[in-house]
């Protein structure tokens, strides 16, 4: 997947410190926040809880659903494509309810993206399968229907298309190779395998 970063990108990366740590870009209810759209951080996050708290590791985060919508809030899905398809006016990001929240959306990754420039992040650590932040796999159309999509969100798209790395939740393998870089590997999780090289996305998207 080209948004992942490859391990020479990462090897070619300099010794973070606590004083000249890795900037990560992370998605608000992974990094702890109660900004779900019901409210909640959608459960816990242990891998990259464990990656965020390492003392050469400095998390920046941010919520693009709550930054333009607020919490709790509709649940906003893209219809008729991706992020990428958004961003070109193909698509749009509708609520359950029918409402047009995708000016809302674009702003809030544009936001993003301008936050990820100040500080200098290198890496985008995103919710996967959220509208906003989905990275490898969203929902294609109403969430209720379980439906899914290969594509990024609105603002995993910005954050590609700006140049930055983004990785998974469920980015295993990739989420290793940082642990291994930043000093950590006994940290590391243990599957070995990134979220698109799993079996059920294997067999989902199938001649996809």
């Amino acid at each position: 997947m080209p948004h992942l970063p490859t391990e020479s990108t990462i090897l070619s990366w300099p010794e973070f410190t606590p004083e000249n740590p890795l900037c990560v870009l992370v998605s608000g209810c992974i990094a702890g926040r109660p900004c779900g759209a019901d409210g909640s951080t959608y459960g816990e996050h242990p891998t990259p809880a464990s990656l965020l708290a390492l003392p050469n590791v400095r998390a920046i985060a941010f919520c693009p659903e709550d930054f333009a919508f607020g919490t709790p809030r509709a649940t906003p899905d893209i219809h008729g494509g991706d992020g990428f398809d958004v961003l070109e006016g193909r698509a749009r990001v509708l609520t359950d309810d029918g409402e047009d929240w995708t000016d809302g959306m674009v702003r809030a990754a544009g936001a993003m993206l301008e936050l990820a420039r100040q500080h200098e992040v290198r890496l985008a650590l995103l919710m996967d399968i959220s509208a906003a932040c989905g990275s490898q796999v969203i929902y294609d159309g109403r969430r209720r229907l379980k439906m899914y999509r290969a594509g990024a969100g609105v603002a995993a798209a910005v954050l590609i298309r700006g140049g930055l790395s983004v990785v998974s939740q469920r980015d295993f393998k990739t989420l290793r190779m940082l642990f291994a870089r930043l000093g950590r590997p006994d940290l590391a999780p243990p599957e070995t395998i990134d979220h698109h090289e799993t079996a059920w996305y294997r067999d989902y998207f199938r001649g996809s």
